[in-house]
């Protein structure tokens, strides 16, 4: 059974199995073979098989790592990702949230309820449309969002310090590149969203 990233410690120790562990494993023939049919032709000069990949990776292990501080905070992933859309888009609705987060909106107006119930986010009447309401973070759900970063922080910051500083460095490096796949990522989900209706 593979080795579980979530029961490892701060100690130099544990760091140093767990990359043994990881080195041990080799490359993977099954791996290897998983490239894609289609990918390599999509960019020929770029390797978008890797970056998908390697983005589907760290997704994946970060999702994991991110349950911890959601369960200490006593708030849902599906929470968290609305009260963040809410702080990028304020003013927005839950057809809005739902639309471009690919999500039903039954359940998004349950999570929203449950937020508004918390204390965590404001309702307003929409000014052109009374049946619309406007969102809002609360001074609650805003410090909910910085406690939230907080944890993230420190739990990035312990996953760093198992990292070379080179790489720390190129990650440092890359983070302006990030935001701009976040934001170019956003965009294709609206043109996927208009294209269906």
């Amino acid at each position: 059974m593979a080795k579980d990233i979530r029961d490892t410690t701060d100690s130099t120790e544990s760091a140093d199995d767990f990359t043994d562990f990881i080195n041990d494993l080799g490359s993977d023939p099954v791996q290897d073979q998983i490239r894609g049919h289609r990918a390599p032709e999509i960019l020929p000069e770029i390797d978008v098989a890797e970056i998908a990949t390697a983005v589907y990776d760290f997704l994946s292990a970060l999702r994991r790592l991110m349950d911890r501080p959601n369960h200490k905070l006593a708030i849902s992933q599906s929470e968290i990702e609305v009260l963040h859309f809410i702080a990028q888009h304020p003013g927005c609705g839950v057809s809005d949230i739902a639309r471009l987060r690919f999500l039903r909106a039954s359940n998004v107006s349950a999570t929203v309820r449950r937020l508004i119930n918390s204390g965590l986010v404001l309702r307003q009447a929409n000014d052109q449309d009374r049946r619309a309401q406007d969102l809002y973070l609360s001074d609650e759900g805003i410090e909910m969002l910085n406690s939230i970063t907080d944890e993230w922080a420190m739990l990035i910051a312990r996953a760093a310090r198992r990292m070379d500083g080179r790489d720390l460095a190129k990650l440092r490096r890359g983070v302006p590149a990030l935001r701009n796949l976040s934001i170019a990522a956003e965009s294709l989900i609206e043109d996927i969203q208009r294209s269906r209706n």
